[in-house]
């Protein structure tokens, strides 16, 4: 029951991060020493997990440098937001509540930005959009994985349960019959020792009667010596 509720606690927090609203905004951040203006978005999970998954998703747009915490790509193609290979800074920083995904895309006259506007502006803003919802996509199949997991064993824990309570069952009535099969030996073991006591007394008169059979017998027998001793005299 408790893993059932915990499970389920996890399930509700993971749809009620993902329906949170995802909001792409304009924010500066400093990338060799020089401010630069781009997009950023607050994703509410893991920090590294998110920064693994968008240095992947950045390498769709051209080759990934990594130096001092700033990923960058130089000549980078991007459907909808350039038309002719362009710069592309980014960081993913750490927050109370998560991480921060930020990255700025030169154009070559000018930074992707509110006031540049237009289609690259849109299409920046959906690739990180589309980027968060996929994050939170993941991390609920995940959870989902693990609450699977989780039911696996908690059904299989169910079912040897069940499987004990059945053998202890089982158990019981053989313990009753073999009572029983006991109470019944009891009982002719007590007849037996009746019989055998009422034939230990029928022995004893048994031999009396033959004992004394076997004196009359000696006694005929000294009679029938005597008469032939008889003879002659």
């Amino acid at each position: 029951m408790k893993k059932s509720f915990i499970v389920s606690i996890l399930l509700l927090f993971s749809i009620a991060c993902f329906a949170q609203k995802i909001l792409i905004q304009e924010g500066s951040e400093v990338v060799d020493n020089i401010q630069r203006t781009g997009l950023y978005t607050i994703i509410k999970l893991d920090n590294k997990t998110v920064e693994k998954a968008w240095e992947k998703k950045l390498k769709n747009f051209g080759k990934v440098q990594s130096s001092k915490g700033v990923l960058s790509i130089t000549g980078a193609e991007i459907p909808g937001v350039t038309s002719k290979p362009g710069q592309v800074y980014s960081k993913v920083l750490k927050t109370k509540d998560g991480a921060k995904v930020w990255w700025a895309i030169d154009l070559g006259s000018s930074f992707v930005s509110t006031s540049e506007g237009g289609s690259s502006y849109r299409a920046a803003s959906q690739i990180l959009t589309d980027f968060a919802a996929e994050c939170y996509r993941d991390d609920i199949n995940k959870e989902i994985a693990d609450a699977e997991k989780a039911l696996s064993k908690t059904i299989k824990d169910h079912e040897k349960n069940i499987k004990e309570g059945e053998n202890l069952v089982s158990s019981v009535e053989k313990n009753k019959q073999e009572k029983i099969n006991l109470e019944n030996k009891l009982k002719e073991n007590a007849e037996d020792l009746k019989r055998l006591e009422k034939e230990i007394q029928q022995n004893k008169s048994d031999q009396e009667r033959s004992r004394n059979d076997v004196s009359k017998m000696k006694e005929a027998v000294e009679v029938v010596k005597n008469k032939l001793n008889q003879i002659g005299k």
